[in-house]
Parts: structure tokens; sequence; C-alpha cells
């Protein structure tokens, strides 16, 4: 072995141990991501808990799930682009290969339902609906019982639809995860 070969093999490994410390800093961004969407869903519940007027406050929940997919789904792209990076381009570069990137860009759920039944779907777009029905069952106990003041009934009337459209959209942010799931 020439020393040019030694040389380009570590110039190799060493711009790989650069990009896997990259795909360490976006998995550990993906982790503050979920963390912060958690308690700001469980700060949000816990504000529209606290008193019978506070309820049209959960209409914020479905543009949190929104944000926090969007935002998870970007840093799962960008983990994503640079394993496909290293197995394209610096994997037949070093003797052996190297591993870890070629497996993730190959792993799909086995199946549709594999797939639907991720806690992803429960902890985005299933809270934003979980919040959707609690408002609609409060906006329609009032009207029930005629005791809906008409202010905070025609501020979540128009609040509904967007909350519903952040809704699908962070359905189908978690939908275009191509992660190993």
């Amino acid at each position: 072995m020439i020393q040019a070969d030694q040389d380009a093999w570590a110039s190799h490994l060493a711009e790989y141990s650069a990009l896997r410390s990259e795909i360490n800093t976006r998995i550990s961004l993906q982790h503050q991501v979920l963390a912060l969407h958690m308690t700001a869903v469980s700060v949000v519940l816990s504000v529209a808990l606290s008193g019978k007027s506070r309820w049209p406050v959960l209409l914020v929940i479905p543009f949190i799930a929104y944000t926090s997919s969007e935002i998870l789904a970007s840093l799962f792209r960008t983990v994503e682009g640079i394993a496909k990076y290293i197995d394209e381009e610096l994997n037949p570069r070093v003797p052996g290969g190297l591993g870890w990137e070629s497996w993730l860009v190959h792993q799909k759920p086995a199946s549709e339902v594999q797939k639907m039944t991720h806690p992803y779907y429960l902890l985005f777009p299933g809270i934003s609906i979980v919040s959707l029905l609690a408002v609609f069952s409060f906006v329609w106990s009032g009207r029930v019982s005629g005791h809906q003041p008409a202010g905070s009934f025609w501020m979540v009337i128009s609040a509904c639809p967007f909350a519903a459209v952040f809704t699908v959209l962070s359905f189908k942010a978690i939908r275009r995860l191509r992660a190993p799931f």
C-alpha cells in the first residue's frame, strides 16, 4: 500500500468522523424537539384544565404539533441525506466499507400497518385530534346548555379550521419520515 492510498483513506475516515458527528448532533436535536413538544403540550393542557373558561387554549396544540413535527421531519431528512452520502460516496472509497449508513438507508417498515402504529402518530397528529375533539365537545356542551359566551364561541369557530389544517399538516410531516419505523 502506498502513502497516497493511506492518506486518501485517512482523509475519508476523517470526513466520515465529521459526518457521523453531525448525525449524532441531529439525533440529539430530535430528542430535544420531542422533549420540548411534550413539555409545551403538557403546559397547554394544564392551562386548559385549570379553569372552565380556558379550554379554547387547546386550539394551540395543533400548531405546536405541526411545528414540532416539521422540525423533526427536517432533522430526519438531514440525517438520511448525510447517511446516503456516506453510503454512496464514502463507503466505496474505504476498504471494508463503513456499515451503519447502508443499514439506515435500506431500512423500511414491513407493512403500512406497522408504520401507522408508530408513537409519533400519537405524539403529533393524535394529540391534535384529541384537542380538537375536546374543543368541539366544549363548544357543543355550551351550545346545548345555552351558557356559551358569544365571544369565545365565535373565536373557537373561526380558529378551528386553522387548527384542523395544522393537524393534517402534522400528519403529513410524520408520513414523510423515512426513518426505520
